[in-house]
């Protein structure tokens, strides 16, 4: 079980008066796609209609002030409970890997169990306990079944976990030992060490820039009194950010809530995050030497928040540039035309304090400044031209038919309640997809240029030095498939 797989994720806030139970019910509209009148290829698949589950959000908040949504889904029996809380690396100040280190410490032991206990405990019960940690917030799930003599004894425990760790001194030198085995196979990594240039290329000075899991020299200096305080602080009630969905009732998940603000440390307050700002005369480019096959490369501008305005509008717009279908420029451009690479794609990441726009792809190093070129020239011309009106309508043809089938599963289901919950979103489901409906190219367009500039790229690259070459010519014509078998030719 990886403890600490980072995720992306934000934050939302329901009113609350008097200290009571507030809750918020919203239907989720989905939207239902014409069905072509016959399957002709596998590319169709997106554009066939997909019967939309009927899925309503229930939300409310604890007298405390944390935050709550619900979703019932009776076909299966059971539940995902989903907690998070601002206890991320940017909260880390002077103490490099204190956010880290006390996320670990959490089930390392409870009153009356060690780690060992807690795990065979989750095992007989069937139940699963998942921890991540990222730049803004740590975050818990359990996944058990709803029968009481599964669900109960699951639910205490989590909720100990949380609330009553005994985070003690000897738990502590092994985290301390276990994050500093993290460290040092992240330095060899190359992904760490990509995403850890872009952070303080883009990010310079700002506490998102600082490793998720803090440095050597940090790790070895932490005390259990500061582990103590910040888990009194950032996993405070008030902090908590509840998400579920399940097989249970409104009561049901209400009183499963309150168990778990009840368990955790009185209100207190954090830190409001300080806003990212776009620097001009930061650093714009950097190379790390490796004796690789290939070089990384990596492309990134600072972005907008979830809660922009313009956030429909640019995600529609990169997900027509860079997104991950076939069909995007960049693929049509660098893989199909050229075979420079086997996948490009544009990813954005949303924080509370400002977002990131980050192209990524692999080339051959004699071929790695003419594909950093290529790509800032290409987002020059989409600056200029902005999307086509048949990319649009493709686009947003996919996006309806994916909010449909994105909602099959609880996990699902979960995650993007989880987003709603955490960004402050409409309790819709299908808010963002709708919201993009109605978008023009023309919108498109200004959207991109308001936010993004062809000459701000941040490019960091990993691999070798070598002498550089020109890229290859694009083919005269793009193939219609990933097929390249010759005509007349079928797999069975």
């Amino acid at each position: 079980m990886n403890k600490f797989t980072c995720l992306t994720l934000g934050l939302m806030v329901l009113g609350c008066s008097q200290g009571c139970l507030v809750f918020a019910d919203t239907e989720s509209q989905q939207s239902t796609v014409a069905q072509p009148p016959r399957l002709q290829s596998l590319a169709e698949l997106d554009e066939q209609a997909a019967t939309p589950r009927a899925l309503k959000i229930h939300g409310w908040k604890s007298p405390s002030g944390g935050k709550v949504l619900f979703i019932r889904t009776p076909e299966l029996p059971m539940f995902d409970l989903h907690v998070s809380f601002p206890a991320g690396s940017a909260q880390d100040g002077a103490h490099s890997g204190l956010a880290a280190a006390t996320l670990r410490l959490l089930n390392e032991g409870v009153p009356g169990k060690d780690q060992s206990a807690i795990l065979e405990t989750l095992d007989g019960l069937g139940a699963k306990l998942d921890m991540s940690i990222e730049q803004e917030r740590s975050s818990f799930s359990l996944r058990s079944l709803t029968v009481t003599d599964k669900r109960d004894p699951a639910l205490l425990l989590f909720t100990q976990i949380l609330g009553q760790p005994l985070l003690s001194e000897e738990a502590l030198v092994n985290v301390k030992k276990e994050l500093t085995n993290i460290l040092k196979a992240r330095q060899q990594d190359p992904d760490s060490q990509m995403a850890h240039a872009m952070n303080e290329l883009l990010l310079p000075g700002h506490p998102y820039a600082q490793p998720i899991f803090g440095t050597e020299k940090g790790v070895a200096a932490l005390s259990r009194k500061q582990v103590q305080a910040f888990h009194q602080q950032a996993y405070a009630g008030s902090n908590a950010v509840i998400t579920l969905v399940g097989d249970l009732t409104v009561e049901q998940a209400q009183a499963m809530s309150l168990q778990v603000f009840n368990a955790l440390p009185a209100s207190a307050e954090m830190a409001s995050m300080t806003p990212v700002s776009r620097s001009e005369d930061a650093a714009t480019s950097r190379h790390i030497e490796r004796p690789l096959s290939q070089t990384q490369i990596m492309l990134g501008q600072p972005g907008v928040t979830r809660q922009h305005p313009d956030y429909a509008a640019l995600t529609v717009a990169h997900t027509i540039f860079g997104g991950q279908k076939i069909s995007s420029r960049l693929m049509t451009e660098l893989r199909e035309k050229r075979g420079l690479t086997y996948v490009v794609q544009l990813k954005t990441a949303f924080r509370q304090g400002g977002g990131s726009a980050i192209i990524s792809l692999k080339t051959s190093p004699q071929f790695s400044d003419g594909a950093v070129k290529l790509v800032q020239s290409m987002y020059r011309d989409y600056l200029q031209s902005g999307p086509t009106q048949q990319e649009l309508d493709d686009t947003l043809r996919q996006l309806r038919s994916t909010s449909v089938r994105n909602s099959a599963s609880n996990s699902q289901i979960l995650s993007r309640l989880v987003t709603i919950n955490q960004h402050d979103l409409p309790l819709d489901l299908d808010f963002s997809v709708e919201q993009a409906q109605g978008l023009t190219v023309a919108q498109i367009k200004e959207a991109l240029n308001r936010h993004f500039d062809a000459d701000q790229w941040r490019v960091v690259t990993l691999g070798p030095t070598v002498e550089q070459q020109p890229l290859p010519l694009p083919a005269s014509k793009v193939p219609q498939s990933m097929c390249r078998a010759e005509a007349g030719i079928v797999a069975s």
